[in-house]
């Protein structure tokens, strides 16, 4: 699940500021010089944001599991060290480049910027930047591009998903189960079955929009979805789960909608 995390607070970390260099305002990054050991606060120098990018003061960044998988050199890319981690971030536009169009200097944004948010500032692509709407305050805002990105692109572009259709979902507490919910339903007009390990998660998932639960905690889930979605199965299943949980769920599918 996601969390974020305050641009000043870094409780885990050791700082090691270094030097300013002539009038350059330096920016903090947490960086990951050793795998599976603390990060480190060092300065760093900023580069000129080229045509088509965009300069963004970060107020909070997301904390997701493959974070931790990238700085215990456990995520399928692996990274070249130092690195920076982080995936997501909100912030307050600085500077746009010439050919920017989409956004404008005071503007709040999100943005996605892989292994490399976990710093002050940030220098993205402008097509990686969405503004927040006003009701919406940064520490949300920073949340949402990778766990909605997730649960756009199983829903829409891989299972394609249709009104009427049924969806199980997996770790339905989770930042992504929950997110997978909330488009499905409010989105693209389909029923949840939301599976997760606790009735506290489940009745979670529900009052997020799940039209039906199932703790798994308890006994089969393959069971359960079948005295929920009868012998036909559901349409497409939102798996962040594995193993049996996996197994399990793909027998109750119908099609290979399936991630």
């Amino acid at each position: 699940m996601a969390v974020v995390v305050w641009r000043r607070c870094f409780p885990w970390v050791r700082l090691c500021r270094r030097a300013l260099l002539g009038s350059i305002r330096h920016y903090r990054a947490a960086l990951c010089t050793e795998l599976k050991q603390p990060l480190a606060i060092e300065e760093v120098a900023p580069r000129p944001v080229r045509p088509h990018e965009v300069r963004v003061d970060v107020h909070f960044c997301g904390v997701n599991f493959a974070d931790i998988l990238v700085c215990r050199g456990q995520y399928q890319e692996k990274q070249h060290l130092p690195f920076t981690p982080g995936m997501e971030f909100s912030g307050t536009v600085l500077e746009t480049g010439t050919e920017v169009s989409t956004v404008k200097k005071g503007d709040r944004v999100i943005g996605v910027n892989k292994f490399n948010c976990m710093a002050e500032e940030q220098i993205v692509d402008q097509k990686a930047l969405w503004q927040i709407p006003e009701r919406v305050s940064f520490r949300e805002a920073a949340a949402l591009p990778v766990s909605y990105g997730t649960a756009i692109m199983a829903l829409e572009h891989r299972a394609c998903t249709r009104p009427g259709e049924t969806v199980l979902v997996t770790a339905a507490a989770g930042a992504t189960g929950l997110a997978v919910t909330d488009v499905a339903t409010k989105v693209l007009q389909a029923r949840v079955i939301a599976a997760a390990g606790s009735d506290e998660k489940c009745e979670l998932a529900v009052r997020r929009g799940a039209q039906a639960s199932v703790n798994y905690s308890r006994g089969s889930l393959k069971e359960a979805v079948r005295g929920l979605a009868g012998s036909g199965g559901v349409n497409v299943v939102v798996d962040t789960v594995g193993g049996d949980i996996f197994l399990e769920a793909l027998h109750r599918s119908t099609m290979p909608s399936f991630m």
